[in-house]
């Protein structure tokens, strides 16, 4: 039986040899169950050999109407000599933009880089075109809560054959390859948009519409508004549907949202004049496993029968950046400008720069923005010396960042990785392997003198102050006043052989708990029109403060829909005495995975909502203040074990100032009331495609 450590112990990139341990002959490993994989040996695969694919000086102006469509389409990921005789390259799924003069980009592996501008609204007509093929080599796991376009159903009490047992024609219908259309759904992660128009997991549609989530009997269709009223940001837009984002964004569904504003302007010598143009570069990271014919290998051997294809946390053993494993950059010797992404399903990334000859770290990499747009003042990241000394970035989050090669001239660097899987304190990275991302060859002639913004001035890169709701040492600012504060949990819940699933605030999905008189509602939630019950119902225009106790062993990157939010403190807590009081207060003294939160959500605990014990008892050691790259906005922020993450909230524009927003006062550009709702959940989209989601009802 392989728990969960031992699970990450072995390592995704040993799955074959820890099968061949347990008793499996070499034909029963297969990747995917459905169709024979031999994996390829990462080491193998030669690194920087290919340029970096990036789409400086060639992004998709927005205008006011875009068609995007989801493609299956083939494209050149490892290298070309990788691939044997006949095959053109690696099978993904991938976007394709089209602007209404009949131009089209793509499609491609991450999407072309769509760039807005603020104030100016788009239209995206979105057309799903995929066909299941890549379902052969992505094993939809029916078992979990998902789209399920063909009422197959699911039963989370009966078990299924374990891999490598071939399902049965008299197994039930969930316990079966899927072989039906492909549900999907675009996303644009961290927008400030209409909540029909969000991309919610429950809005997912097949092609033709011949399926549709139940999100579209509460105002969903395949036509989106994005208003781009929010300030400048680094947005992406990827997959969301219910229960295989984890597949539909690993097989390629996902690229950068640009958005601008006059300061922003991403035109040289302009605005802020940051370095722009062919010096301005996306950064997509992300993680990949390959089979000998460089097709996408994505394991399913599960660890419970209740679910007998899902893995707790894929982490893969090749790194891609932009569509293309391990690239190589040319540079100047001067600033550029890099909008990076973790896009990776679960893995978490220590970045730093090294020279790997003389092994002497640096350049300093100068963050100015993160999720939700600039920040007050550059932070120095610097392996040598500060506080900071590497870029840290749970999926899902984005920094924004400047870095100096002037003195760097015929160097090559390379950016490296030490983030531990799972994180912060599971197995270090292979150093030959994932421990590296990309290479710089700063071996390109100045071609003028830098004039660009240079953060080491510590000058802000900001035309306006930022709108800050802490005091950025622990507490919230002055005239901040919380019009609600909860105080919910994460949990994870074992099975037999290991993680059954993760949840957030001990509760499912849909909202639903068992009890002996059978499934009913967690008491006080409301129905969200899809089938769900909703518990987080916060006023438009009003500001809470939310305490996430993490009672898992793993950092989780906990993201909210609609909203930017702030980080107020991280602090320590007694994690045993705590959950013996937690588990006490269930009916019966012990957990109850599932059940919801022991105490009533509303009445429970008087001094927050959530329904579970008072933390305050239970703190332990100083308020730890966020990092000086966290004082900003954010969607994305990592939440870790054994503490509290405390963050606030609000539910208006992050450019309303302190005191200038009430309750029921909505300052948005568009109703937020309206539609099937938004929701929040964790990043690991293993993770989120098995319960750890919940949806959120922003109410009038």
């Amino acid at each position: 039986m392989i728990t969960r450590r031992k699970f990450f112990q072995i390592g995704m990139t040993a799955t074959a040899a820890a099968l061949l341990a347990r008793g499996f002959r070499p034909e029963e490993i297969l990747a995917s169950m459905q169709q024979p994989q031999i994996p390829l040996n990462p080491k193998n695969i030669k690194k920087f050999v290919d340029p970096l694919p990036h789409f400086a000086n060639a992004r998709v102006q927005a205008g006011d109407v875009l068609t995007i469509s989801m493609e299956n389409h083939v494209q050149k990921i490892l290298p070309a000599a990788m691939y044997p005789a006949g095959v053109a390259g690696t099978k993904v799924w991938a976007y394709k933009i089209t602007k209404p003069d009949g131009t089209t980009y793509g499609p491609l592996y991450p999407a072309f880089t769509i760039e807005a501008v603020r104030g100016a609204g788009l239209t995206v007509n979105y057309i799903n075109n995929l066909t299941n093929e890549l379902y052969r080599l992505l094993t939809v796991d029916q078992t979990l809560h998902w789209a399920d376009p063909l009422g197959n159903g699911h039963n989370p009490g009966v078990m299924c054959p374990l891999p490598p047992a071939v399902p049965g024609p008299n197994d039930p219908a969930w316990c079966q390859y899927y072989t039906g259309p492909v549900p999907a759904v675009p996303h644009l992660h961290g927008g400030e948009v209409p909540s029909w128009s969000d991309g919610g997991p429950d809005a997912w549609f097949t092609p033709g519409m011949a399926y549709v989530g139940p999100a579209w009997n509460n105002g969903v269709s395949d036509h989106y508004w994005y208003p781009n009223t929010q300030e400048a940001a680094t947005l992406w837009f990827h997959d969301h549907a219910l229960g295989v984002t984890r597949l539909n964004v690993y097989a390629g569904l996902a690229g950068f949202y640009l958005l601008r504003d006059g300061w922003d302007t991403g035109i040289p010598g302009t605005g802020a004049n940051f370095p722009a143009g062919k010096y301005e570069i996306e950064l997509a990271i992300q993680d990949r496993m390959f089979d000998v014919n460089g097709q996408l290998l994505f394991p399913d051997i599960g660890l419970n029968p209740e679910h007998p294809f899902w893995v707790p946390e894929f982490v893969g053993d090749t790194i891609v950046v932009n569509g293309k494993t391990w690239p190589y950059l040319r540079v100047e010797p001067r600033r550029y400008r890099f909008r990076i992404l973790n896009g990776s399903n679960a893995r978490f990334y220590e970045l730093f720069l090294i020279n790997p000859t003389t092994k002497v770290m640096g350049p300093t990499i100068y963050q100015i923005g993160t999720d939700g747009g600039l920040l007050a003042t550059p932070v120095p990241i610097d392996p040598n010396v500060g506080p900071l000394k590497k870029l840290v970035l749970g999926p899902g989050e984005r920094a924004d960042v400047i870095i100096d090669f002037a003195n760097y001239a015929g160097q090559t660097l390379i950016l490296r990785n030490t983030g531990n899987t799972p994180y912060p304190k599971g197995a270090p990275p292979n150093g030959s392997t994932v421990g590296q991302i990309m290479q710089f060859r700063v071996n390109l002639p100045l071609s003028g003198p830098d004039t660009s913004y240079n953060p080491a001035t510590a000058q802000t890169p900001r035309s306006s102050p930022i709108v800050f709701l802490t005091n950025k040492a622990g507490a919230l600012a002055p005239g901040v006043v919380p019009d609600a504060r909860r105080l919910l949990t994460l949990n994870e819940v074992m099975g037999m052989g290991g993680p059954l699933e993760v949840l957030v605030n001990n509760t499912k999905w849909s909202g639903m708990r068992m009890t002996p008189a059978g499934m009913e509602p967690i008491p006080g939630a409301v129905p969200d029109g899809q089938g769900n019950y909703v518990t987080e119902m916060p006023r438009v225009g009003s500001t809470e403060v939310w305490q996430i106790v993490n009672l898992t062993a793993d950092a989780h990157p906990m993201h909210f829909h609609l909203v930017q939010f702030q980080l107020v403190s991280r602090q320590n807590f007694n994690v045993n005495n705590y959950t013996a009081v937690y588990n006490a207060a269930f009916p019966g003294g012990m957990f109850m995975g599932g059940y919801g939160p022991p105490l009533d959500y509303f009445t429970g605990n008087p001094n927050a909502l959530g329904g579970n014990p008072d933390i305050t008892p239970f703190l332990q050691g100083p308020v730890r203040r966020p990092n000086a790259n966290e004082l900003g906005w954010k969607d994305t922020v990592i939440m870790y074990p054994g503490q509290v993450t405390t963050v606030v909230v609000r539910w208006a524009p992050t450019d309303i100032p302190v005191g200038a927003t009430a309750p029921g006062v909505n300052q948005f550009a568009f109703d937020p009331t309206e539609g099937p709702g938004y929701v929040w959940h964790c990043h690991i989209v293993d993770h989120e495609d098995n319960e750890m989601m919940r949806p959120q009802k922003v109410i009038p």
